[in-house]
Protein backbone atom coordinates (compact mmCIF):
# COMPACT_ATOMS: atom_id res chain seq x y z
CA UNK A 1 0.00 0.00 0.00
CA UNK A 2 3.09 2.55 0.91
CA UNK A 3 4.03 1.61 -2.70
CA UNK A 4 1.01 2.81 -4.51
CA UNK A 5 0.98 5.85 -2.07
CA UNK A 6 4.39 7.03 -2.88
CA UNK A 7 3.60 6.41 -6.86
CA UNK A 8 0.50 8.33 -6.78
CA UNK A 9 2.11 11.15 -4.97
CA UNK A 10 5.11 11.31 -7.32
CA UNK A 11 2.40 11.39 -9.86
CA UNK A 12 0.85 14.30 -8.44
CA UNK A 13 4.01 16.31 -7.92
CA UNK A 14 5.40 15.22 -11.36
CA UNK A 15 1.86 16.62 -13.25
CA UNK A 16 1.77 19.71 -10.70
CA UNK A 17 5.48 20.31 -11.79
CA UNK A 18 4.77 20.32 -15.47
CA UNK A 19 1.53 21.86 -15.05
CA UNK A 20 3.49 25.19 -13.31
CA UNK A 21 5.89 24.74 -15.52
CA UNK A 22 4.28 25.72 -18.21
CA UNK A 23 2.99 28.64 -16.29
CA UNK A 24 6.40 30.22 -15.96
CA UNK A 25 7.93 29.14 -19.17
CA UNK A 26 5.45 29.16 -21.78
CA UNK A 27 5.96 30.55 -24.80
CA UNK A 28 4.68 34.51 -25.07
CA UNK A 29 2.65 35.47 -27.79
CA UNK A 30 4.05 37.96 -29.94
CA UNK A 31 1.43 39.99 -31.83
CA UNK A 32 3.15 41.59 -35.26
CA UNK A 33 2.64 45.27 -35.40
CA UNK A 34 0.24 46.44 -38.00
CA UNK A 35 1.41 49.37 -40.38
CA UNK A 36 1.42 50.98 -43.89
CA UNK A 37 5.42 49.20 -44.22
CA UNK A 38 4.42 45.92 -43.12
CA UNK A 39 1.38 45.90 -45.42
CA UNK A 40 3.98 47.64 -48.45
CA UNK A 41 5.84 44.91 -48.06
CA UNK A 42 3.85 41.78 -48.04
CA UNK A 43 2.08 43.78 -50.97
CA UNK A 44 5.31 44.03 -52.87
CA UNK A 45 6.37 40.49 -52.16
CA UNK A 46 3.99 39.08 -54.59
CA UNK A 47 5.18 40.94 -57.17
CA UNK A 48 3.10 41.04 -60.42
CA UNK A 49 -0.15 39.71 -59.76
CA UNK A 50 -1.85 37.98 -62.24
CA UNK A 51 -5.55 38.42 -62.08
CA UNK A 52 -7.67 38.29 -65.09
CA UNK A 53 -6.68 35.38 -67.99
CA UNK A 54 -8.42 35.36 -71.33
CA UNK A 55 -8.47 32.50 -73.88
CA UNK A 56 -9.71 34.48 -77.25
CA UNK A 57 -9.85 33.41 -80.59
CA UNK A 58 -8.45 36.16 -82.93
CA UNK A 59 -8.58 36.57 -86.67
CA UNK A 60 -6.52 39.27 -88.59
CA UNK A 61 -6.32 40.00 -92.53
CA UNK A 62 -3.48 41.71 -93.58
CA UNK A 63 -3.40 43.47 -96.92
CA UNK A 64 0.00 44.26 -98.02
CA UNK A 65 -1.55 44.91 -101.83
CA UNK A 66 -0.98 48.67 -103.15
CA UNK A 67 -4.26 48.76 -105.28
CA UNK A 68 -2.63 48.74 -108.48
CA UNK A 69 -3.55 45.42 -109.95
CA UNK A 70 -0.61 44.87 -112.39
CA UNK A 71 1.81 45.73 -109.71
CA UNK A 72 -0.20 43.18 -107.22
CA UNK A 73 -0.42 40.31 -109.59
CA UNK A 74 3.27 40.64 -109.57
CA UNK A 75 4.38 41.95 -106.00
CA UNK A 76 1.24 42.11 -103.86
CA UNK A 77 0.67 39.85 -100.57
CA UNK A 78 -2.59 38.85 -98.37
CA UNK A 79 -2.25 37.06 -95.22
CA UNK A 80 -5.26 35.60 -93.12
CA UNK A 81 -4.30 34.38 -90.25
CA UNK A 82 -6.34 32.78 -87.22
CA UNK A 83 -5.27 31.77 -83.70
CA UNK A 84 -5.93 31.09 -80.17
CA UNK A 85 -4.89 33.75 -77.85
CA UNK A 86 -3.85 33.83 -74.19
CA UNK A 87 -3.79 36.96 -72.78
CA UNK A 88 -2.89 37.37 -69.16
CA UNK A 89 -3.82 40.60 -66.85
CA UNK A 90 -3.54 42.04 -63.58
CA UNK A 91 -1.49 44.52 -61.28
CA UNK A 92 2.25 45.17 -61.14
CA UNK A 93 2.81 45.56 -57.08
CA UNK A 94 6.28 46.24 -57.18
CA UNK A 95 5.37 50.05 -58.54
CA UNK A 96 3.87 50.75 -55.03
CA UNK A 97 5.27 53.56 -53.02
CA UNK A 98 5.22 53.84 -48.75
CA UNK A 99 2.48 56.81 -49.85
CA UNK A 100 -0.02 54.31 -51.31
CA UNK A 101 -0.81 51.99 -48.16
CA UNK A 102 -2.38 54.83 -45.31
CA UNK A 103 -3.84 53.15 -42.24
CA UNK A 104 -6.29 55.36 -40.03
CA UNK A 105 -8.74 53.65 -37.96
CA UNK A 106 -8.72 49.76 -38.48
CA UNK A 107 -8.91 50.75 -42.01
CA UNK A 108 -6.29 50.40 -44.45
CA UNK A 109 -6.52 52.56 -47.83
CA UNK A 110 -4.39 50.97 -50.77
CA UNK A 111 -3.98 53.34 -54.20
CA UNK A 112 -2.94 50.53 -56.78
CA UNK A 113 -1.24 50.67 -60.11
CA UNK A 114 -3.37 50.73 -62.63
CA UNK A 115 -4.57 47.00 -64.38
CA UNK A 116 -2.15 46.22 -67.21
CA UNK A 117 -1.15 42.82 -69.18
CA UNK A 118 1.87 40.89 -68.01
CA UNK A 119 1.89 38.61 -71.25
CA UNK A 120 0.21 37.48 -74.27
CA UNK A 121 0.70 33.87 -75.32
CA UNK A 122 0.14 32.01 -78.46
CA UNK A 123 -1.60 28.70 -77.77
CA UNK A 124 -1.32 26.07 -80.42
CA UNK A 125 -0.76 26.88 -83.99
CA UNK A 126 -1.51 29.51 -86.57
CA UNK A 127 -3.86 28.63 -89.49
CA UNK A 128 -2.45 30.66 -92.27
CA UNK A 129 -3.47 31.60 -95.49
CA UNK A 130 -1.28 33.20 -97.28
CA UNK A 131 -1.74 34.32 -101.27
CA UNK A 132 1.52 36.25 -102.46
CA UNK A 133 1.97 37.58 -106.11
CA UNK A 134 3.82 35.52 -108.61
CA UNK A 135 7.23 37.53 -108.61
CA UNK A 136 6.98 37.79 -104.65
CA UNK A 137 6.69 33.68 -104.63
CA UNK A 138 10.36 33.39 -106.45
CA UNK A 139 11.66 36.09 -105.27
CA UNK A 140 10.95 37.64 -101.92
CA UNK A 141 8.80 34.22 -100.30
CA UNK A 142 7.34 35.48 -96.91
CA UNK A 143 5.24 33.03 -95.08
CA UNK A 144 3.85 36.00 -93.31
CA UNK A 145 4.10 33.80 -90.27
CA UNK A 146 6.25 36.72 -88.11
CA UNK A 147 3.80 39.64 -89.35
CA UNK A 148 1.27 37.19 -88.35
CA UNK A 149 1.41 36.34 -84.92
CA UNK A 150 2.61 40.38 -84.06
CA UNK A 151 -1.00 41.31 -85.53
CA UNK A 152 -2.67 38.78 -83.64
CA UNK A 153 -0.69 39.46 -80.10
CA UNK A 154 -1.93 43.33 -80.98
CA UNK A 155 -5.35 42.64 -81.63
CA UNK A 156 -5.62 40.42 -78.24
CA UNK A 157 -4.03 42.97 -76.33
CA UNK A 158 -7.01 45.41 -78.34
CA UNK A 159 -9.62 42.91 -76.97
CA UNK A 160 -8.43 42.53 -73.36
CA UNK A 161 -8.08 46.24 -73.01
CA UNK A 162 -11.54 46.73 -73.20
CA UNK A 163 -13.16 48.86 -70.61
CA UNK A 164 -15.98 45.15 -69.25
CA UNK A 165 -12.57 43.30 -69.23
CA UNK A 166 -10.51 45.90 -67.23
CA UNK A 167 -13.69 46.36 -65.32
CA UNK A 168 -13.65 42.21 -64.39
CA UNK A 169 -9.48 42.37 -63.64
CA UNK A 170 -10.21 44.95 -61.69
CA UNK A 171 -12.75 43.45 -59.58
CA UNK A 172 -10.62 39.86 -59.37
CA UNK A 173 -7.91 42.48 -58.24
CA UNK A 174 -9.83 43.37 -55.47
CA UNK A 175 -10.72 40.52 -53.86
CA UNK A 176 -6.97 38.81 -54.40
CA UNK A 177 -5.65 41.97 -52.27
CA UNK A 178 -8.54 42.07 -49.46
CA UNK A 179 -7.60 38.02 -49.25
CA UNK A 180 -3.72 39.05 -49.29
CA UNK A 181 -4.32 41.65 -46.62
CA UNK A 182 -6.39 39.50 -44.65
CA UNK A 183 -4.01 37.58 -44.04
CA UNK A 184 -1.96 39.96 -42.49
CA UNK A 185 -4.31 42.33 -40.88
CA UNK A 186 -7.42 40.49 -40.17
CA UNK A 187 -10.24 42.97 -38.83
CA UNK A 188 -8.86 45.50 -40.70
CA UNK A 189 -11.57 47.20 -43.41
CA UNK A 190 -10.04 47.45 -46.68
CA UNK A 191 -10.59 49.78 -49.60
CA UNK A 192 -8.88 49.95 -52.81
CA UNK A 193 -8.33 52.14 -55.31
CA UNK A 194 -6.82 52.64 -58.64
CA UNK A 195 -4.59 55.32 -59.58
Amino acid sequence: MKYYLTLALFIIIFIAGIFFGFLIFKPQIVKEQINSQTILQTLKNEGFLITQTYILDQKVTIDKNTGVMWRDFFWGQEIEASAVMKVSSGVDLTKLNAEDVQLADKQITIKLPAIEIQSTELMGDIELKNTQGILKKVFNNDDGYNLALNKLKEQAQVTASQEKLVADAKINTQKEIERLIGLAAPNWQIKIDFK
